[in-house]
């Protein structure tokens, strides 16, 4: 049937068991021309499922061919058959959920399964629920090593949350060994019995959490299935005291792999693990289960984008759907790579749900996903502090310290309340320690079930909140400002980069405008200077309608500086124009503000006249600045501080007009006073410019040696604005003495750097130094 399998959403290893004859073929294409649209995939699917469960081609024929309601009714009668058939309960077979149900009864035949059927190496593998096992290579590798009888190990552990794949890598591996036993295979390690024992309660399917009915829940159950996979009635016949000893003595006779599969719910879990420690070492035992157990563990995380994509991938080819890669991507990042979240999703959208809805699904935490991954591990634990601790967490939009945990989950007076808490919640697979950054790191859809958690309890959240605001305030005043004092810890704003956003997103949500305006003005050096956040004369202009509609004059004045900074770097002719007119607006302001931030007014004054190049205007404003900061009467640190400016901005003018032997001698000043104080963005900043006054001199030596210093320096701390300067200065110095090569690619470089951040002047004369011969 050349052409048919392609459209009907069913794995093909059906189509090669059921659509042997033409009869068959005709009946379809009779069935699609007959049956309205949205009943043919389902007399298609009860075609094919009738013909499995052993109705003649006649009834069924008879049945597909009345009214629609006779399709329905076909339906149903073939769906609670199915029930029938395989145990499940009452109406609980679906069309959402029908070929998950027979394929894991045993209904799908895949090749290695074809192989493994014809072994006669006693076994009760389940059918796999997947036609391709992705990824997973090396955690494979080290379960088959471990298998190996060389290898000392006699239990092991893959632990894991719900949904991350462990039974799956587990099947996958045990189906090699059979395999490889059955047929005598080389290379891999063989087993004269492989036994499967499950105490998994629920399955997740497209539509719902089923239920199951069947399951090795206790250490009587374990026998009882190691008795019925060795054909040893013996085993369950015994007296209750004698039955570990007739197990034992059984699985003695050959190499055994004993699976026992979701440890976490067994009920005496504590007699399960003592019988599995005493089994004879022919036996190898693996253990899947969600808590972390100290026996050789392998642990299982989300699958890498690749193969969650490859995943994405093979299910949507499976259930003939077509899904593009910004959806594949925007998938991959809300499961966060969950191969049972993958695999549920896409069967959702082949259910007919849009791609949306399922997302949203996702993020739900009454949703399937959410309630089968975590409920099971989370609820026992409410109102403990391993539950406020995994709430704290989720409010932190990147991966917290964990001194910060502590305070947001308000536990900072019991250590070791925390410390446990924290290493339960990793046991359970909800939080992963990352070793190499010491930080607390969560997957997306742990975090969105936290965060639901946490909205069903508003007294702690809004608790948690206050404490989360309040612990990053503090840490701005620590490691924040002004750079000439704080330059060192900039790097730890860094780390906190994503974090400290949030806290400005949401307080200004909560109209906290004072916490904003705090946070803010810690921050505006650093942002400025480092990290360039796109949205920051958002907030500039933000702060500045709420400071001036609540009369804040003082803030208002400090907030203008700073957005006047951002105007004037730009230096278009529009920003400037704008710069020129807040500027001179809050001049008249400037007397509700003290001396030092009137004098940085001023010197923004004579930054925008030194960009517009009206030069005997910044000089005026450059004097108002001295004038300002001597008034100011401030103890020798802060007055050199302060002093600096009016020193950077003479010796930039004189280099403009042409007066390097003046500008020079400034600039020296200037790197004189700044080491007093340690500014070291403004001593790499003015050795710059000595190096572009050695290029203009013709010193070659002398502009090398400063450059490479100076390079140095603007490269270890990641000031972007310094280093696009530095590679304008190194390529003009290449083309004057160096490579041409190396001139264009370092001035490409700097252009793009420049337009990066926003400094279009710069990048324009930039471009034209490249076109220059």
């Amino acid at each position: 049937m050349p052409g048919q399998s392609e459209d009907w959403n069913l794995p093909k290893t059906w189509y090669r068991k059921v659509l042997k004859d033409w009869e068959i073929d005709r009946l379809l294409t009779d069935l699609e021309a007959r049956t309205k649209q949205r009943y043919r995939q389902s007399a298609k699917k009860a075609l094919l499922l009738g013909l499995l469960c052993g109705y003649s081609l006649k009834k069924i024929s008879k049945d597909l061919h009345r009214d629609n309601g006779g399709v329905r009714t076909g339906l149903s009668n073939i769906y609670r058959d199915i029930e029938t058939l395989t145990g499940q309960a009452d109406n609980s077979v679906k069309s959402s959920n029908l070929v998950y149900i027979l394929e894991r009864y045993g209904y799908r035949r895949g090749s290695v399964v074809s192989v493994i059927q014809r072994c006669d190496i006693p076994h009760n593998l389940p059918a796999p629920t997947y036609t391709e096992f992705i990824g997973r290579e090396m955690d494979m590798n080290k379960l088959l090593e471990r298998l190996s009888p060389d290898h000392g190990a006699h239990m092991i552990t893959v632990h894991g949350i719900g949904g991350v794949g462990k039974t799956a890598l587990v099947l996958e591996t045990a189906y090699l060994c059979l395999k490889a036993s059955c047929e005598n295979l080389a290379g891999t390690t063989r087993f004269d019995a492989i036994i499967f024992t499950s105490a998994k309660q629920q399955e997740l399917i497209p539509d719902s959490i089923l239920r199951r009915q069947q399951g090795q829940r206790n250490l009587r159950d374990i026998f009882r299935e190691i008795a019925n996979a060795l054909d040893d009635p013996t085993i369950i016949q015994s007296p209750p005291n004698d039955q570990f000893d007739r197990v034992r003595q059984s699985l003695s006779k050959q190499r055994t792999l004993l699976i026992v599969d979701n440890m976490e719910t067994i009920e005496d879990r504590d007699q399960v693990i003592e019988f599995l420690y005493n089994l004879p070492i022919c036996v190898k035992v693996v253990i899947t289960t969600r808590e972390q157990i100290a026996l050789l563990p392998i642990r299982l995380r989300n699958l890498p984008p690749d193969d969650g994509l490859q995943l994405i991938r093979q299910q949507a080819e499976e259930k003939a759907i077509t899904i593009n890669d910004e959806d594949s991507r925007q998938l991959y990042d809300r499961t966060g790579g969950i191969p049972l979240a993958i695999v549920y999703a896409i069967g959702q959208v082949s259910s007919g749900y849009s791609l949306n809805s399922v997302l949203e699904r996702l993020a739900s935490a009454t949703g399937d996903v959410a309630r089968f991954c975590f409920e099971q591990s989370v609820q026992g634990m409410k109102g403990q502090p391993p539950h406020k601790l995994l709430m704290s967490l989720a409010i932190f939009p990147d991966s917290p310290i964990l001194a910060a945990v502590a305070e947001v989950a308000g536990l900072t007076a019991t250590p070791d309340a925390v410390n446990n808490g924290l290493a339960r919640l990793q046991q359970l697979s909800l939080v992963n320690l990352n070793t190499e950054t010491q930080r607390f790191e969560m997957l997306s859809l742990t975090r969105e079930y936290a965060l639901a958690e946490l909205a069903a309890d508003p007294d702690f959240e809004r608790e948690a909140r206050r404490r989360w605001v309040r612990w990053y305030l503090n840490f701005a005043h620590s490691f924040a400002g002004e750079d000439s004092e704080k330059w060192i810890h900039y790097n730890k704003l860094e780390e906190e980069q994503g974090n400290l956003r949030a806290v400005l997103y949401w307080c200004k949500d909560q109209e906290h405008y004072e916490v904003v305006r705090d946070l803010w003005l810690l921050l505006s050096q650093y942002a400025n200077l480092y990290a360039y956040w796109d949205d920051r004369l958002d907030w500039l202009q933000w702060l500045i309608q709420q400071s001036e509609r609540r009369g804040e004059w003082s803030s208002f004045v400090k907030i203008i500086i700073r957005k006047s900074w951002l105007l004037i770097r730009e230096c278009s002719s529009l920003s400037l124009k704008e710069a020129d007119e807040i500027l001179r607006r809050t001049w008249v302001l400037r007397d509700h503000a003290d001396l030092c931030v009137q004098a940085d007014l001023a010197e923004s004054m004579a930054r925008l006249q030194i960009r517009q190049e009206d030069y005997k205007d910044a000089r005026y404003w450059l004097m108002v600045e001295e004038k300002l900061v001597i008034e100011a009467n401030l103890k020798e640190q802060q007055h050199i501080r302060y002093f600096i400016p009016v020193l950077y901005h003479q010796a930039e003018i004189f280099y403009l007009e042409g007066e390097y032997l003046l500008a020079k001698k400034l600039f020296q000043e200037v790197m004189k006073s700044a080491e007093k104080i340690n500014w070291h963005r403004v001593i790499n900043s003015a050795q710059n410019w000595l190096a572009d006054i050695a290029i203009e001199q013709g010193d070659r030596d002398e502009a090398q040696k400063l450059l490479i210093q100076g390079l140095t320096v603007a490269e270890s701390s990641k000031n972007k604005r310094r280093l696009a300067r530095y590679q304008r200065s190194i390529a003009r110095w290449e083309k004057k003495w160096g490579s041409a090569q190396k001139a264009y690619q370092l001035s490409i470089q700097a252009i793009n750097s420049f337009k990066h951040l926003g400094m279009t002047r710069d990048a324009q004369k930039m471009q034209t130094l490249l076109d220059l011969p």
